[in-house]
């Protein structure tokens, strides 16, 4: 990308790409994991770009956290210790914070130059989450912390890319059975499951894969605007605590003084019980789980089918 062009191109799937005109680019820098791109978007604000494809904007960030945050937290009679698992931008970790009996938050991010960016130009993102005394940031392998750790915790949060090259070892059987080790007794799992319309596979691998793990799970879908498609996202437990009346959901979050969210609502948990048809026939169809031995990976090379 060049000031004179002022267009940047992210391959979206393996037969299609999107175009984004860039009124202003705010900061550009190669970490010794990515390209990492702040840039000024006329649709979208401030956005994040991690190798050409967007993360997160300042005008739609909400639709993503609040749907990956919200529902583990609320479910959880009682979230005091939360372990987030990448988010480098602090979006996750800034809606994590609004909750008053969260006593320590750990997050794990791997390439710490994306902290050092989103402090610098991604405040209106995660505003002060990095400053909060809560807060124990660790720069580092997640899977690797997960491996080692002893703790354990009320709530984990996946805020991951995509199941491709570099991630394909934190959405295995054996990565989500760490996970669920390191949950404390009622503890909940949240993390999004890809688009099912643009990556069915995917869907169904990562579904299959988390029920192979937990015997609880509960999923939704949601239209994340940047995105530009459907996310599923699902919940998991190892205990029998997933199921929580509306009623209960909505007294939980005046309790908190969770209020004036954007996209998450007690409501949006009804979702939980059907899924649309589309998502369901995808489901009924069967596929490998995804292993360390062979991990699931998403392609996105140009295809010619």
């Amino acid at each position: 990308m060049t000031e004179r062009d002022m267009i940047l191109y992210e391959p979206f799937t393996a037969s299609m790409g999107r175009r984004f005109r860039v009124r202003r680019v705010i900061h550009t820098q190669k970490t010794a994991f990515q390209l990492v791109e702040v840039v000024d978007s006329p649709d979208f604000g401030v956005t994040l770009f991690l190798d050409r494809r967007f993360q997160t904007s300042e005008k739609d960030e909400f639709f993503y956290h609040e749907s990956l945050v919200h529902p583990a937290m609320m479910l959880h009679p009682d979230p005091q210790r939360v372990l987030i698992i990448g988010g480098g931008d602090g979006g996750t970790m800034e809606e994590v914070l609004k909750y008053p009996s969260v006593r320590n938050v750990t997050m794990v991010e791997l390439d710490g130059e994306v902290v050092a960016i989103a402090k610098a130009y991604l405040r209106s993102i995660c505003g002060g989450a990095f400053e909060d005394p809560r807060v124990r940031l660790l720069i580092g392998d997640g899977r690797r912390f997960v491996e080692e750790t002893a703790e354990t915790f009320d709530v984990i949060l996946l805020d991951l890319t995509d199941p491709m090259e570099p991630s394909k070892y934190v959405y295995t059987r054996e990565f989500y059975a760490l996970c669920a080790a390191r949950l404390r007794p009622g503890g909940i799992l949240a993390l999004h499951n890809d688009s099912p319309f643009f990556f069915p596979e995917a869907y169904n691998v990562i579904t299959k894969t988390l029920d192979a793990v937990f015997p609880y799970r509960r999923q939704y879908a949601a239209y994340i605007v940047g995105y530009m498609l459907d996310f599923a996202f699902s919940v998991c437990a190892m205990d029998d605590v997933l199921n929580v009346e509306e009623t209960e959901l909505a007294r939980r979050a005046a309790d908190r003084g969770i209020h004036d969210l954007m996209s998450y609502t007690p409501q949006l948990l009804e979702g939980f019980r059907t899924l649309p048809g589309y998502m369901q026939r995808i489901l009924d169809q069967p596929c490998a789980v995804s292993t360390d031995a062979a991990p699931f990976v998403i392609s996105t090379e140009p295809s010619d089918d």
